[in-house]
């Protein structure tokens, strides 16, 4: 079940929904109202526990420039 994001037109507020169903119904939580946007939003994607740190990469070859190391010049 996916999470939207979604703005109300009424009283602009944004919020998150869990919609169970394609095409559901989602009023406002703030004013109630039905005459709601559903949002362009980003989503994060995580693939185990290696995941959450950043990859380290070595530091550039001083003669070549090249990022993944010296080049053996």
């Amino acid at each position: 079940m996916p999470v939207f994001e979604y703005r109300c037109r009424k009283c602009g507020h944004d919020f998150e929904e869990l919609v169970r169903r394609a095409g559901e119904s989602v009023p406002c939580p703030e004013c109630g109202a039905k005459d709601v946007e559903r949002r362009l939003s980003v989503f994060a994607a995580r693939q185990g526990p290696a995941a959450s740190a950043p990859a380290k990469i070595g530091g550039a070859c001083g003669r070549c420039g090249d990022p993944n190391g010296p080049c053996g010049f």
